[in-house]
């Protein structure tokens, strides 16, 4: 999926320099009803693929998530605007 306009709080699952990695994380995401994406670099910077999952309203839904995967899944993911 693609970026969700608006503001709120994301949940970054990896950082990664390679796009297929990053895509094959976010579909597997995908796959279990998360509304992961993957964030291209911007013009000019470093190429660092980010894969995330949603734009949520408030921090602590952001972190329940964030908490959820890293039991389920064995991420490391952190909260980031």
């Amino acid at each position: 999926g693609n970026e969700p306009q608006g503001t709120g709080y994301a949940v970054q699952i990896a950082a990664l320099n390679i796009r297929s990695e990053a895509d094959a994380i976010a579909k597997r995401l995908a796959a279990k009803g998360y509304a992961a994406y993957v964030l291209n670099p911007a013009a000019g910077t470093p190429q660092i693929y980010r894969v995330r999952i949603g734009k949520f309203g408030s921090r602590r839904e952001a972190e329940t998530i964030a908490t959820k995967l890293e039991k389920e899944e064995q991420f490391k993911p952190w909260v980031t605007r």
